[in-house]
């Protein structure tokens, strides 16, 4: 019986595992999305977006935390615990990041940036690409899939990482010290939701090697 074989015979009783983070891929994709809409028509004097932000960052400790009861709960998992740790850490990493930014943005009361949407646009593609990848490695059912959806990742990161070099040097132009430290505390912020992303994508590539 082949490795795929073997995990779908206990799949009645570990499909929570996926399940699960199914659900926090869901909701990261809504998070993702509604910030970078929020960010697209953004007023300082409306804290809505940083409302929906907590919220969404609260639902998702809540799906990090029932993932681990259920780690500790069930003797069956799909993949290794370890793993199962990382990618549910990691995930979590991301929806906290994203609250963050939205945080200090509010916070500094930041004038408009239009590099914030650049980045936000990159978090919600990295997003998007992280559900598709889950809902593959669900069952090991296509691998190859999976790490397609991780090299757009890494390749949406690498983009970010050109986004933040091009705008502090945008920023240090200013000679404004004041502008400089509030905007390069958000772009450091938003940079590292993308770092998190690949992340977890490395997890998810990773998985598919040891046991697709």
């Amino acid at each position: 019986m082949g490795i795929g074989n073997i995990f779908r015979a206990f799949q009645p009783k570990d499909k929570i595992f996926f399940d699960l983070f199914l659900r926090v891929a869901d909701n990261l994709v809504e998070m993702s999305k509604t910030f970078h809409d929020g960010l697209l028509e953004f007023d300082i004097n409306d804290e809505t977006l940083l409302n929906q932000m907590s919220d969404y960052e609260h639902k998702l400790d809540d799906l990090t935390h029932e993932i681990y009861v259920q780690l500790g709960e069930n003797f069956i998992t799909p993949f290794d615990r370890e793993d199962i740790n990382y990618l549910a850490s990691g995930l979590d990493d991301i929806a906290d990041y994203i609250y963050a930014s939205a945080k200090y943005i509010y916070l500094y009361k930041s004038p408009e940036n239009k590099v914030y949407t650049e980045f936000s646009l990159l978090i919600y593609k990295c997003c998007i690409e992280i559900k598709k990848a889950l809902e593959n490695l669900k069952d090991f059912k296509n691998p190859n899939e999976v790490r397609e959806s991780c090299i757009k990742i890494n390749s949406y990161e690498n983009i970010a990482d050109d986004v933040l070099s091009q705008a502090i040097v945008k920023l240090f132009e200013t000679n404004d010290a004041l502008l400089i430290i509030k905007q390069k505390s958000i772009l450091d912020y938003l940079e590292i939701v993308t770092d998190k992303a690949e992340d977890v994508a490395n997890t998810m590539e990773s998985i598919v090697i040891k046991y697709a």
